[in-house]
């Protein structure tokens, strides 16, 4: 079948989303849905369709993307035109005080809050005071949450913002720092046509915005007022829930006969001289300082072939619609202050996020395909594995050392 048209569609859609971006001083990247994804002229059939990602600083604030997928074509007489977008963000400074929140519309279980098998303890959480969110929300948090912490976060004003002023079937879910949201009831199909809708794209982003950014503002008030660096309030439930798998318990034995116990990390620090380090800690540690991923080991001490001081951690990032990816980060201490910023090699690449860095440490970053953030004196200098959900071997992870503290070294 003649699939011009379809491929005409998709390419309406990417000039549309590109004239929204250059409206609002975002940027726009094709992004495969699976690895391998064929691209639309390669795909068989009279149905074609294409990802893309709208990334920059959204409304709020906080750094991160519109994943919109279009898909177009004719079938049995009928013609296909969707959109569906969802925004993705990251909130690692979340991690230690909230490690899961969801907050979906009562009465449905979309794809972004369906938790197929993911069995880990959670529990309902009510009694907000408000008649209209507990009619229109489920809200549900990681078992072990600190509920005292958690009315902070749930404010009258937010509660009323929630209940009475947000889209139609608005929900969201942050899970180990990483924030999704959607307008399910919409799928982002508002225009009859089954074109781009700019409004809908606004309204996303603007509500997603806001309520990423009350979870980010809260964890920063915590942490500056009543905090002192190595207990964070739900430090125990995120380290439960960052290493559970997500099966029950007879997938999670299966696995584990599977696969056996893996010792890798404690063979690199007894290999290394360097010793393991609370994960919540580590994120409590250096909670201005952005990360990939949600650490599942951390090891401290001189660092690989340099006796140098510093952190190493494996971080793993994850959302509802995202391949996991793998990174392995080092922290040090520069020894001089550093202006605050976040350069990523992938998911970020917002227009300005690394100003004020040097020239030499740019072009390191950007010849290795390091992501690069830092605060006050510290750097966190990473990269992301390419295999798909498998970590570097511990010889590639001794290689990158010393390329990461010339990095380091020459951020100012």
């Amino acid at each position: 079948m003649d699939s011009s048209a379809a491929i005409e569609g998709l390419e309406r859609t990417q000039a549309r989303l590109e004239e929204y971006a250059a409206e609002r001083s975002l940027s726009v990247r094709p992004e495969l849905i699976w690895p391998g994804m064929p691209l639309p002229h390669e795909q068989q059939g009279p149905i074609r369709h294409a990802c893309w990602s709208v990334a920059g600083k959204l409304p709020g604030g906080v750094p991160g993307r519109l994943r919109h997928q279009a898909v177009y074509g004719k079938t049995f007489g009928m013609n296909v035109a969707m959109q569906h977008t969802i925004m993705v963000c990251r909130i690692p400074e979340s991690v230690g005080y909230l490690p899961m929140l969801s907050v979906r519309a009562e009465g449905l279980e979309p794809s972004l809050f369906y938790w197929a098998n993911d069995r880990r303890p959670r529990e309902d959480v009510g009694g907000f005071e408000s008649v209209e969110l507990d009619r229109r929300y489920i809200v549900e948090v990681a078992k072990g949450q600190d509920h005292a912490w958690l009315r902070q976060l749930f404010p009258p004003s937010f509660i009323d913002w929630l209940a009475s002023n947000t889209p139609v079937d608005f929900g969201f879910r942050l899970d180990n720092g990483v924030f999704t949201c959607e307008c399910p009831q919409y799928r982002g199909q508002h225009r009859a046509d089954g074109e781009v809708d700019e409004e809908h794209l606004d309204l996303l982003a603007g509500a997603g915005g806001r309520a990423g950014s009350r979870i980010r503002d809260e964890v920063l008030e915590e942490a500056d007022v009543s905090w002192g660096g190595t207990d964070p309030d739900s430090a125990a439930a995120h380290e439960a829930r960052a290493k559970q798998p997500l099966g029950g318990r007879l997938m999670r034995m299966i696995s584990k006969f599977a696969e056996g116990v893996d010792t890798s990390v404690k063979e690199f620090a007894e290999k290394h001289g360097m010793e393991p380090k609370n994960a919540s800690e580590f994120h409590a540690n250096h909670i201005r300082l952005p990360m990939p991923g949600t650490a599942t080991d951390v090891l401290a001490g001189p660092l690989p072939g340099t006796g140098r001081p510093g952190e190493m951690a494996w971080l793993k990032f994850s959302s509802m619609v995202d391949m996991e990816k793998n990174y392995i980060a080092i922290v040090v201490d520069t020894g001089r202050d550093l202006p605050s910023a976040w350069l990523d090699a992938e998911d970020v690449t917002i227009p300005g996020f690394g100003e004020g860095l040097s020239e030499r440490a740019l072009e390191l970053a950007r010849a290795g395909r390091y992501g690069v953030s830092t605060e006050g004196r510290k750097a966190c200098v990473y990269f992301k594995s390419d295999s798909p959900g498998n970590w570097p071997s511990g010889a590639q992870v001794e290689a990158f050392v010393p390329q990461a503290l010339e990095l380091a070294d020459a951020l100012a």
